[in-house]
């Protein structure tokens, strides 16, 4: 007491706060060091997973947080792992399925009609986790139609699969992930076909074609993606050549596909025959052999094999079994039917540089003359542009076009005589043109005579003294004061008719 009344006022307050910095201190130390710093446990959960997690983790008395308004569970950064591996263990209905685990508590009681509906969910809940472990989706929903089967019953209908995709934010499925989607669910269901399965997105839209047996619009969508893949990979192969041989963008390529979209089926029927015996000649497999003897009136069958000499008629009869081989051989649809590939290079070329390249491309894309394929190069220059002449030839070229002539393919084009308002521009331009031209021949003409009337014929252009500018002067003068021939007519008519 005497210590806090010997002090001043000053130093009360200073020893007060000093005490209470030295308390937060102490109290902000022991809050950083005994807080619970919470890290991300799932993400991205669906209301009855998150409802799942939760239950157990109360369960398991072990402290959480719900972030992103209820879609994420948050726990202690230090038992985040061990927390994540025991409820990955206690098989929790995750994903909105539940898988094989279903089984794993079996009720012997269970109806057969139960159990099918149990493995039914089983399977949907497996593919429903396989496919989700894509990194494009976020959600998916399988259901599967299985037949009917039976112990006396056969299943008449076919298995079928739908599934719903939910795409995350600005993701969206190749069609070969498609393709490969329905290749899973195929293989995971007894009797199902890959068309049998019916793949949507969020939105309904389907991203899958139905067989093309089932209508005209998905057997032509098709068959225009099978002929845009074909010409596709043609012109990477052709744009390869090009690229190697004259630079990258100094050729363009195109490529134009004809499909042979028909399935034919072709049957052959051959006949097996068989070896010869006793040096006859066999038509088919001996099934049975049986010869007569007739001696005198009587008849008697023997065997074949008798070795005994034999008198009178014999009679023999053979039977045969006419062997078959049936070869049946299907031709499936999408056979390359016709090609034509275009090139055009900027580099000018000759008639055997054209030919040669004509030869490289149609071996790149496997072009055949006796199939009807064509291979056009066309080479663009600066000057002009070269078209093809009619009767484009074939590849590998043919005998009797311009190019085996030794003709050139391609022709410049000409330019027509203008006609139109440019045309009448150029007239005038040139009239103008030849106007200029007359008057400085007839200017240049004048200053020649000029120059003749002052100095005389083929006087040089020199300084003149006092003397001849005068005398020269007075010429000129006399020149200009006399009268031309026609005047000089005119007044002698006048005169005389005075």
């Amino acid at each position: 007491m005497k210590f806090w009344q010997g002090l001043t006022q000053r130093a009360r307050a200073g020893l007060i706060g000093g005490v209470l910095i030295i308390v937060l201190g102490v109290a902000l130390a022991a809050w950083w060091v005994f807080r619970t710093e919470y890290q991300v446990l799932f993400s991205e959960l669906k209301p009855q997973d998150a409802q799942a997690m939760t239950t157990e983790l109360e369960r398991l008395k072990i402290p959480y947080r719900l972030g992103d308004n209820g879609t994420a569970i948050l726990v202690d950064k230090t038992t985040v792992h061990a927390t994540r591996i025991k409820l990955m263990g206690k098989e929790l209905p995750l994903q909105g399925a539940v898988g094989l685990e279903l089984f794993n508590n079996t009720d012997f009681g269970m109806t057969e009609f139960a159990q099918k509906i149990n493995y039914q969910r089983a399977l949907q809940g497996e593919l429903t986790r396989t496919i989700q472990s894509l990194a494009e989706v976020r959600e998916v929903r399988v259901l599967l139609a299985l037949p009917e089967q039976g112990l006396f019953k056969q299943a008449t209908a076919k298995a079928k699969a739908s599934i719903t995709l939910t795409m995350r934010q600005g993701q969206m499925l190749r069609p070969e992930q498609v393709a490969g989607v329905q290749r899973l669910v195929a293989a995971a269901v007894p009797g199902m076909a890959t068309q049998d399965v019916t793949i949507v997105d969020g939105h309904g839209v389907a991203l899958t074609r139905a067989d093309a047996g089932n209508g005209d619009v998905d057997a032509n969508a098709a068959r225009l993606d099978l002929k845009r893949d074909t010409e596709a990979y043609l012109v990477r192969k052709v744009s390869a050549v090009l690229d190697r041989s004259f630079g990258q963008g100094q050729a363009l390529a195109s490529v134009d596909v004809t499909l042979n979209m028909d399935q034919i089926r072709t049957t052959t029927e051959d006949v097996l025959p068989a070896a010869s015996r006793s040096g006859l000649q066999a038509t088919g497999v001996v099934v049975r052999e049986r010869e007569v003897l007739r001696d005198g009136g009587g008849a008697d069958t023997r065997a074949i094999d008798t070795a005994a000499p034999r008198a009178g008629s014999a009679q023999r009869d053979v039977e045969y079994a006419v062997g078959r081989r049936v070869e049946q051989v299907v031709s499936q649809p999408g056979s390359i039917r016709r090609v034509q590939v275009v090139a055009v290079v900027r580099k000018a070329l000759d008639v055997a540089q054209e030919e040669q390249l004509r030869k490289v491309l149609a071996a790149a894309v496997g072009a055949s003359i006796e199939r009807g394929d064509t291979v056009v190069v066309q080479s663009l220059s600066s000057q002009a542009i070269a078209l093809p002449e009619s009767g484009v030839p074939a590849a590998g070229g043919n005998p009797e076009s311009p190019a085996t002539e030794g003709a050139s393919t391609a022709t410049t084009v000409s330019q027509a005589p203008d006609t139109g308002e440019l045309g009448w521009l150029r007239w005038l331009l040139a009239v103008a043109l030849a106007v200029v031209a007359i008057a400085w021949i007839v200017r240049a003409a004048w200053r020649d005579r000029l120059h003749g009337a002052v100095g005389g014929a083929g006087a040089p252009s020199a300084a003149l003294s006092d003397a001849e500018r005068a005398a020269a002067l007075s010429r000129v003068r006399d020149w200009l004061n006399e009268p031309s021939p026609a005047s000089a007519g005119t007044a002698g008519n006048t005169r005389r008719n005075g």
